[in-house]
């Protein structure tokens, strides 16, 4: 356990250049959470992820997996995340009209 603790402070230093206890105080700043989906960190099976910008190596924060890759991935620009959002709060008020249940039109075979 020891190995892999001290492989993951190196990967820490050499990747993001930070320390582990830089990254535990960046993880209870969140309180334990995922930055994004507010997820907390023990509902992974993996540890949260270094949010960081490729471009300009700034350190947003700490990801988990499906929000640093699927959501936030490496497009960076908040205006586009603004648009969303104001996009999904408007709505057109039209609604998709249920589908009445198909009667089984198929008839059953009689046991001879």
């Amino acid at each position: 356990m020891k190995y892999a603790r001290n492989n993951r402070a190196g990967k820490l230093k050499s990747t993001y250049g930070i320390t582990e206890e830089k990254y535990e105080e960046l993880l209870k700043s969140q309180k334990g959470c995922c930055a994004v989906c507010k997820r907390h960190y023990k509902n992974f099976k993996v540890r949260l992820a270094v949010d960081h910008d490729h471009k300009t190596r700034e350190i947003f924060g700490l990801l988990c997996t499906y929000c640093n890759h699927r959501f936030i991935g490496r497009d960076r620009d908040p205006n586009r995340y603004l648009a969303a959002a104001e996009y999904l709060s408007k709505g057109t008020g039209l609604f998709v009209p249920e589908k009445k249940s198909k009667k089984s039109k198929r008839k059953t075979k009689s046991k001879r």
